[in-house]
């Protein structure tokens, strides 16, 4: 996972080893409400609770925050990780890793100093993730994948939620995967974007093992509820 990264820190990061994760998109949740939603989410069978962070520059929609994080941390063991879509990512690190995110992702889009930001997480010893939008290439990660504990592939362009899933990137997850076999290493494959049944079963068959779970997989609204969502989403994964 990369040669400088302390026993502690593997175990803090044990938990991305697991399959399937499904982890519940908070900002799909009821705002109003989201503190029972987590609730109910866990006891639903959530494995890890998704929070997005947007800054209206990088996309142009705002979205969670610092402090519906911290509130949220103070509420659940459960991991959480943080989803930085936003500009200048380093500069909002150090208060979700103080917040208490378990695995800060960032966009290799937005990063002038990927290997920095990558390092700092780490220094925290929480885990790391990269995000690359559909139309960044695998290629594009290639150099940094021997120190990620994830990569998180975008199935929809980043900002909101209710898009149709972009075929194309599934086959980016069948690359990551053989990138991952061929070089022995030990990241785990993220997607988020559409994830319904079809994507979920399409991106796990490719190599995916988490899968973050938004108004087309989780919040349904069609009276489905978040036991029931949730099983249907870990069965695809597991077919």
């Amino acid at each position: 996972m990369g040669h400088s990264n302390s026993e502690g820190n593997r175990q803090r990061w044990e938990w991305l080893r697991q399959y399937p994760i499904i982890a519940p998109s908070l900002m799909c949740a009821d705002l109003l409400h989201i503190g029972d939603d987590v609730h109910r989410l866990e006891a639903a069978g959530a494995d890890a609770f998704h929070v997005d962070i947007m800054d209206g520059h990088f996309v142009d929609n705002l979205a969670l925050n610092f402090d519906i994080l911290k509130q949220v941390r103070s509420i659940t063991n459960l991991p959480i990780d943080v989803h930085l879509m936003v500009d200048n990512p380093e500069a909002y690190m150090e208060r979700v890793l103080a917040a208490g995110a378990d695995l800060c992702i960032f966009h290799m889009e937005a990063s002038r100093f990927p290997l920095r930001a990558i390092q700092k997480v780490h220094t925290s010893g929480a885990a790391v993730g990269i995000a690359i939008n559909p139309a960044t290439s695998v290629e594009a990660v290639r150099l940094l994948v021997p120190q990620l504990q994830m990569v998180l592939v975008m199935t929809v362009e980043p900002g909101f939620a209710g898009q149709r899933l972009l075929g194309f990137t599934l086959d980016k997850i069948a690359e990551l995967a053989t990138l991952r076999a061929k070089h022995n290493l030990d990241f785990a494959i993220g997607v988020d974007g559409a994830m319904d049944i079809e994507a979920v079963s399409q991106a796990a068959k490719r190599g995916a093992s988490f899968f973050v779970g938004g108004t087309s997989g989780i919040f349904l609204r069609d009276g489905t509820d978040f036991a029931a969502a949730m099983q249907r989403l870990r069965e695809a994964a597991e077919r």
